[in-house]
């Protein structure tokens, strides 16, 4: 055939394609072939016929071919193209995308209108494969295009926003790159924004500062984002929200950041992130209670900030509110463990495990030196920070392991002697064997490392109110450190609570007394000895209304089963003022917070008498008899009863019983010859 010939059938097989007889159209390219094997226009007409007869696997291999022959013609690529996007061939995934990369360098100096669309069939392609960094490449190449282009500013813009709306969907998945770009992008797209301020750049505004908010190596760029929109919309909140937990959660929160928190509270007295970063505030000011109250509300509004219940914590730590600082720091675990692994969540992870170790410490009882002690194990690095040994050590102290407590101070003693809590740790050991000298020695030793710890000085003042009466009387002892502890520790309601047994024991100051034990009282209104003693006190000094309001409060708040010492008092107060039945219900609740105290039961009894519930009373005096069986007066009050019921058989038993416990019992003498005189035959 000649090239005459093979013209003359090219031109019928794009005369039968046109007239859509793609069959014959086919037959005229084999003709071709079996001359010129190697013709490209044969190859991509029998593409277009065999496509158009839905045989894709044989128009791909014809484009293939035709492709491999010219590769830099276009009509192979165009043909494998729009195959690729008719059906879902089975290479079509795979092959599409370096179809269209061949296109764009073949359109590029050729067609740019082409190229662009070529481009974003590109994009949407990589965008459903999840390629975020190829999607974020190539469209900065097609607005870089459309900028050389002189595209206008309106068309730039919203390239910009749709390659944001392209890659904000998935942060977490991308690399650095990917990140820098859209970021990029979010930029350009706020920079040629057609009206500023408006609600639409407004939104894009917070989509921004939202992705950036996920990434905490971008601090610096978060930061001016904030503050570019917070000039811009000085009236929304948002941004100042963002700002303002990103510097709490950084540890960054500076007075600047602090002027920020007071505008946000001013916007809204409720703002999470305003109320917990002026307490963070109050935190450093060292005004605990605002610290606590400003935090507690900050943290009902944004309960997810990790520092705002670090921070808690640390307020009720220095307040001495030990069990809700466990749960503080158990809040801020529990959110650090959601957000993942990371090395700012890791040092948080640590620093709240701390925290929680020394509250759980603070509680002294072995449960809590357990968790304690597992929770220290859990620190990176533990084994090796002297400050975490010395907690271990005190853990198993309270726990009673004094042997695994000694080896850890003793190693500590001789890595690091000069650290004044490890001489406290010494003392504390000591103390707890009631080697008093001792202990006095090392304390001494750890205040002359570090004089302004009010620990040490209260148990300093400690050691010497146990060491002996002539230590607890000596001013310059037991009272000059229980004075300098609570001077340096207002807060510390146990050092009150000591102060008030001295100005009772030594001194016999019952007014002064009093003062130093409802300061302990209020301070930790869990603190059972010096709320008795503040109410035992006003009764001695005949200041009723001050013991009711000390246990009124008390037992308004009391849960059952609770605050026995409380109940028991307003009951006898009751009683004694002839309020039987409120004496009845208040003893009843200090039963079920001890329901063997036979004192309770006799009392009980009594309110009971008093109001002539003799049969209650009866069961009342018989109970505290078999809890006390020593107690005389339980069973006489027992024989009084049943005498009053007419029991006088079992009556004059339980009299004789208590004569042959006690012969000189009066009461008991006296009642029985009564009975005997009355009715000789009772006592037979």
């Amino acid at each position: 055939m000649s090239s005459k010939e093979v013209k003359t059938a090219l031109k019928s097989a794009r005369d039968a394609i046109r007239n859509k007889e793609y069959k014959e159209a086919l037959k005229h390219c084999k003709t071709v072939l079996k001359q010129e094997k190697n013709n490209y226009n044969a190859w991509v007409f029998i593409g277009v016929a065999a496509a158009e007869l839905e045989q894709p696997d044989q128009a791909q291999s014809a484009y293939k071919k035709a492709a491999e022959l010219e590769p830099d013609q276009l009509l192979a690529w165009q043909g494998l193209a729009n195959l690729y996007e008719k059906y879902n061939h089975i290479n079509a995934k795979d092959d599409l995308p370096g179809v269209y990369q061949k296109l764009l360098d073949l359109y590029e100096s050729v067609d740019k209108q082409k190229w662009c669309d070529v481009c974003k069939k590109l994009v949407d392609l990589y965008y459903q494969e999840k390629k975020h960094l190829e999607v974020a490449r190539t469209w900065h190449k097609l607005i870089k295009t459309r900028q050389e282009q002189g595209a206008e500013n309106e068309e730039l813009h919203q390239l910009w926003r749709k390659l944001t709306q392209f890659l904000a969907e998935s942060t977490e998945d991308q690399n650095n790159e990917t990140q820098q770009l859209l970021f990029t992008a979010f930029e350009n797209a706020l920079g040629l924004s057609d009206k500023i301020p408006s609600e639409d750049h407004q939104v894009l505004y917070r989509h921004f500062i939202q992705s950036l908010s996920k990434f905490p190596h971008e601090s610096a760029r978060l930061k001016k984002a904030c503050e570019g929109m917070i000039n811009i919309y000085p009236t929304v909140q948002y941004p100042l929200e963002v700002l303002c937990l990103h510097l709490i959660e950084s540890g960054n929160l500076t007075d600047e950041g602090q002027q920020y928190c007071c505008r946000l509270v001013e916007m809204d007295s409720k703002s999470g992130p305003g109320l917990i970063g002026l307490g963070i505030k109050a935190l450093q000011d060292k005004k605990y209670e605002d610290a606590v109250r400003n935090l507690t509300e900050g943290l009902k509004e944004s309960p997810v900030c990790t520092s705002g219940w670090y921070h808690l914590a640390e307020a009720q730590v220095k307040m001495h509110r030990p069990k809700e600082a466990v749960l503080s720091c158990s809040q801020a675990l529990k959110i650090v463990d959601n957000l993942g692994a990371s090395g700012n969540s890791l040092y948080q992870r640590n620093l709240c495990l701390h925290l929680k170790a020394e509250a759980l410490i603070k509680l002294s009882d072995y449960d809590s030196s357990e968790e304690a002690i597992r929770t220290l194990d859990q620190i990176s690095d533990a084994d090796n920070i002297p400050g975490l040994l010395v907690l271990k050590s005190l853990a198993y102290r309270n726990k009673g392991s004094f042997d695994e407590a000694a080896k850890i101070m003793e190693d500590l003693l001789s890595s690091y002697p000069d650290l004044a809590e490890v001489h406290a740790l010494e003392a504390l050991i000591h103390f707890t064997k009631k080697d008093y000298l001792q202990a006095e020695k090392c304390f001494q030793r750890a205040l002359e490392k570090d004089t302004e710890v009010a620990e040490y000085h209260y148990q300093l003042g400690l050691t010497y109110w146990f060491m002996g009466e002539e230590t607890r009387k000596d001013k310059t002892k037991a009272l000059t450190h229980f004075l300098k502890a609570a001077r340096l520790d207002t807060y510390m309601g146990k050092v009150f609570c000591y102060l008030g047994h001295y100005y009772r024991d030594v001194v016999g100051d019952k007014n002064r007394a009093r003062g130093c034990y409802r300061k302990a009282f209020e301070l930790d209104d869990t603190d059972a000895e010096s709320g008795a003693a503040a109410v035992d006190l006003s009764v001695e000094l005949e200041d009723m209304e001050m013991a009711l309001a000390i246990l009124t409060t008390v037992t308004q708040k009391a849960s059952a089963g609770t605050a026995k010492w409380a109940w028991l008092r307003r009951g006898l107060y009751y009683l004694k003022a002839g309020q039987h039945s409120q004496a009845v219900a208040d003893l009843q609740a200090a039963l079920r917070a001890d329901p063997k105290d036979f004192n309770c039961w006799e009392s009980l009894g009594e309110a009971y008498l008093s109001r002539g519930g003799y049969t209650t009373a009866l069961k009342s005096f018989t109970k505290a008899s078999e809890l006390n069986p020593e107690s005389i007066y339980s069973v006489f009050k027992v024989a009084a009863i049943q005498q009053i019921l007419g029991k006088y058989k079992e009556a004059v038993a339980q009299y004789q019983m208590i004569i042959k416990k006690k012969e000189d019992y009066v009461p008991a003498l006296k009642v029985l010859y009564s009975i005997e005189l009355m009715c000789p035959a009772s006592g037979s």
